[in-house]
């Protein structure tokens, strides 16, 4: 434990510039020049039929997915790239 003696003396140190102006200094980052691009965009469907939705259901069900529905449209978006080349 520290006594007071010892408070005293660390005190009087500083005050003398015997230890310097501060015991503890703090890095803080540099602010970055622009923001992060974003990887991703939103985007809401219009229209989906019932029917879409119903077909899903069913692959869970039977255990042919475990895709939910937006996963399930972005793997087949993305199969569909890769299919015409785009990716």
């Amino acid at each position: 434990m520290t006594n007071k003696k010892n408070k005293t003396s660390l005190y009087q140190a500083v005050a003398d510039e015997q230890i310097g102006d501060a015991m503890l200094k703090v890095n803080t980052p540099a602010p970055a020049d622009a923001p992060a691009k974003r990887e991703v965009r939103t985007k809401t469907l219009k229209a989906i039929p019932a029917s879409y939705f119903d077909a899903h259901q069913a692959l869970r069900d039977s255990n042919r997915t475990v895709l939910d529905f937006s996963s399930y449209i972005m793997e087949a978006l993305r199969e569909k790239f890769e299919r015409d080349g785009a990716l």
